[in-house]
């Protein structure tokens, strides 16, 4: 019964051994913020911290607010001292006025841009999904040009006034994971990223095929385009995300930039091979390396790479290029935007949890 005890003492136990990374501050840090118009939490965290993934640490103070990770212009940070260990205070900014109702928007973790366009939009869609989803039958007329309020048809049966977003396929991510011994199956996954074309409302539906109105468009629709559902403007729940350090344990291969450029920079959003069932949550952020140089020759005949038929090579340590933080995580795949990217990169670079 004794070591009953032990064991399960040690289990409990267990997860205060591994400590999160502790915020690591700037000599150049405020020691009050007063936060502004245009401020992401990306940018108040790089304001305090060296370190910015560590800010649910400095941030930990204000937990017994509803919604602690709600900021918003005008607020002031103070940053103060507990137990030996620096965190942020929130003193709220308010401001009455017996006329003027004013509504305020939180702060988000990046640009607006980006998480209106990457997180509350659909912007991967898997092998799986394509099968079940509509798609455009074309015009009556047979046209290739169409404007706004012209009519064409779906293959499906769609609600009637519902609205859609008419998508094409651009290029197609695959995942090929070995089995493991501690996995049943290997996995086998496929995804392709989509750009967006038109949005549409259904104006009457047969039973098998749905009669469409072209509400906007930025360019033609075209047979076999994607239709998935226009998402509304509440959006504010999956932009309240923050920063965070993924566990040690997790990372990922960035496979390509989603629009298909060869080289990949600040601010470009990429696609990597782990999704949420591997433990991707939105806010992680990774650092991103690529592959150091190799080099060849004996000893006293060192020199870099120059052909690669010689096997006798050194692979020298890898070389950070930048950062990423996870948008969204889909199944098997999740989207991150680059930041503080040092020089341009290739797909194929490793994304690891900070080393600090």
């Amino acid at each position: 019964m004794r070591q009953w005890v032990i064991i399960v003492s040690f289990i409990l136990f267990m997860p205060s051994l591994v400590a999160a990374p502790q915020p690591q501050l700037k000599n150049t840090h405020p020691e009050i913020y007063v936060v502004k118009k245009g401020d992401t939490l990306w940018d108040i965290s790089a304001v305090f911290l060296s370190n910015p993934w560590s800010w649910p640490q400095l941030w930990q103070k204000n937990s017994y607010i509803k919604n602690p990770h709600l900021i918003y212009p005008g607020d002031r940070l103070h940053l103060i001292w507990v137990n030996g260990k620096p965190q942020l205070s929130l003193k709220k900014h308010l401001k009455l006025s017996p006329q003027v109702r004013v509504i305020r928007q939180p702060i988000t973790s990046l640009p607006g841009y980006l998480m209106v366009a990457y997180v509350a939009q659909d912007k991967l869609i898997s092998a799986e999904a394509l099968t079940t989803q509509p798609q455009i039958l074309g015009t009556s007329e047979e046209r290739g040009y169409l404007s706004i309020g012209d009519v064409l048809w779906a293959d499906q049966s769609l609600v009637p006034t519902s609205q859609w977003r008419v998508y094409r396929l651009e290029q197609d991510f695959v995942r090929t994971d070995e089995q493991q011994q501690t996995e049943k199956t290997a996995i086998m996954a496929k995804i392709s990223t989509l750009k967006e074309i038109a949005d549409v409302t259904v104006i009457t539906s047969d039973g098998v095929t749905s009669q469409l109105q072209v509400d906007r468009f930025q360019q033609e629709i075209i047979p076999n385009d994607i239709l998935l559902p226009l998402l509304g403007t509440d959006i504010q729940h999956d932009l309240s995300f923050s920063p965070m350090t993924p566990p040690a344990s997790l990372s990922a291969t960035v496979l390509g930039q989603i629009s298909g450029y060869s080289y990949i920079s600040n601010y470009d959003v990429i696609v990597l091979d782990r999704g949420h069932l591997d433990g991707m949550v939105a806010g992680q952020v990774f650092e991103l390396f690529k592959p150091g140089a190799e080099v060849q020759g004996k000893k006293g005949q060192y020199h870099y790479q120059t052909s690669t038929l010689l096997t006798d090579s050194t692979q020298l340590g890898t070389v950070a290029v930048a950062q990423a933080m996870v948008l969204r995580p889909y199944e098997y795949f999740s989207l991150a935007v680059v930041l503080n990217n040092q020089q341009p990169f290739k797909p194929g670079v490793v994304a690891q949890a900070p080393r600090s």
